[in-house]
């Protein structure tokens, strides 16, 4: 797909929070919002330049991995030894 664009500028902002102690061991961070701002310049058809961002909005590892839970395989080892946590 080739669209023409002139120029972007983006930006990113995670908000972040964590609640809980780390003392207690209830320690729980969270990320309840991504902002995501693009200003783009294309002289081609909004039509088309719609159907390239959701490409690539479709395309992205990264806002896959946010928006849908992504399990962790953890494999640990202390002092050499295969290590789980309870």
């Amino acid at each position: 797909m080739k669209v023409n664009i002139t120029k972007v500028r983006a930006e990113a902002s995670v908000h972040f929070d964590i609640s809980g102690s780390v003392l207690a061991g209830t320690i729980k961070a969270g990320a309840p919002r991504v902002e995501t701002r693009y200003e783009i310049e294309s002289p081609d058809d909004p039509a088309k330049v719609a159907a390239m961002l959701r490409n690539a909005k479709n395309g992205c590892w990264v806002r896959a991995a946010v928006a849908n839970p992504t399990p962790f395989e953890e494999t640990l080892t202390l002092n050499g030894t295969a290590f789980v946590l309870d």
